[in-house]
């Protein structure tokens, strides 16, 4: 049985589902969200824990049913305390504030999982440890989270659990050691060769840009009319699978040019839920994607929100850097920066902030820390 401390609980319930799972596997976990998320707690003390209810082959646990919580803390030092595992779930844009906060707070040793698609977390956040003088803390990446799931009030709801998840530290060389601490909560967990493959197989960064933009009309004019649109059912539409296949083609050069092994999009589709494809259009039919409900219209501004400064933009940077040109990916920089009326050149992390910036056989030798 491990000490594990979950933090944080956003719209996707990731938080919510691995506190329940882990619990439901015999784990001590104790739960906890951040300040501006605290109206939460309120429902979930009076219940104890969690109910999970629906298919439980999307549990590590195999089980549904009542999780009862170790305990629900009423803030991160309390929860963090002792527990050498630990999994955050945060809004992305948020990411480096909310850890800051809890640097002090982290046990010796801690190993500390962002539950995130991706978006390179362990290479934003490992520069911050090193600066407080905590390089006994390791963050871990993987280019998706475990788990997909919903929630109502203290009801989860899973609905997916991503096999051949791999994970990836800063430098590569102590994969080993998280991997020590997450394989006994994740047992399906291995190691990415380092955060360069994580970062370049976000999931986000794969499929959301290429189904994006051929149905932004029809998602807008969705909202017009006052509805919610199957963005895996009819926004899966052959451009869609066009412009995928395209990106995957020029992403494949960048993963080449930083000596990552590339997962072509259908593959990384069978890895993750065991569905074979031979295209991005055939990839997109798989039962996972198409059982999820419609969404809000306008939620594809929140995804390329996110995709834009913590995936798009570091791939083309990456790119150009090394000399590569990334004509598609800088394209949809372009566009989605008008889209959002922000600056996408200027709305992230550096590769700099990260440490991966210069050629990339030094940004290599720093990502595997064999320099």
């Amino acid at each position: 049985m491990a000490k594990v401390a979950v933090i944080g609980n956003t719209a996707r319930a990731i938080g919510a589902v691995c506190a329940s799972d882990l619990t439901l596997s015999g784990h001590a976990v104790r739960y906890t969200v951040f300040p501006d998320q605290g109206d939460q707690l309120a429902a979930l003390r009076k219940a104890g824990g969690f109910t999970v209810e629906g298919d439980a082959r999307h549990l590590v646990s195999k089980k549904t049913g009542f999780a009862q919580l170790d305990r629900i803390c009423d803030s991160t030092a309390e929860a963090l305390e002792h527990a050498q595992a630990v999994l955050i779930e945060v809004d992305i844009h948020m990411l480096e504030k909310k850890f800051t906060a809890m640097i002090p707070e982290f046990a010796r040793g801690a190993v500390v999982h962002v539950q995130s698609h991706g978006y390179w977390p362990a290479a934003r956040l490992t520069p911050l440890l090193r600066k407080a003088g905590r390089t006994d803390v390791l963050v871990t990446e993987a280019p998706a989270p475990t788990h997909a799931a919903r929630i109502d009030g203290t009801v989860v709801m899973p609905k997916g659990l991503r096999g051949g998840i791999r994970i990836a530290t800063v430098p590569a060389a102590r994969t080993g050691e998280a991997l020590a601490v997450l394989k006994p909560l994740f047992p399906h967990f291995g190691a990415a060769s380092s955060v360069l493959q994580t970062g370049l197989e976000n999931l986000n960064l794969i499929v959301h840009p290429a189904m994006v933009l051929p149905n932004v009309g029809a998602m807008e004019r969705a909202k017009l009319d006052g509805r919610k649109f199957g963005f895996y059912q009819e926004g899966v539409v052959p451009a869609a699978g066009v412009l995928g296949d395209a990106l995957d083609e020029e992403r494949k050069r960048v993963c080449e040019a930083y000596g990552v092994e590339h997962t072509p999009m259908p593959q990384a589709i069978e890895q993750y839920y065991g569905f074979k494809s031979n295209t991005f259009f055939e990839a997109m039919h798989n039962p996972v994607y198409k059982s999820f409900p419609p969404f809000q219209p306008d939620i594809w501004r929140t995804w390329a929100a996110d995709d834009l400064p913590y995936a798009i933009v570091p791939c083309v940077q990456l790119a150009e850097q090394a000399g590569i040109d990334a004509p598609l990916h800088r394209a949809f920089a372009q566009i989605l920066g008008v889209l959002l009326g922000v600056d996408p050149w200027r709305c992230g992390p550096s590769l700099a902030d990260m440490d991966l910036a210069g050629s990339p056989l030094a940004v290599m030798a720093r990502a595997l820390g064999s320099n």
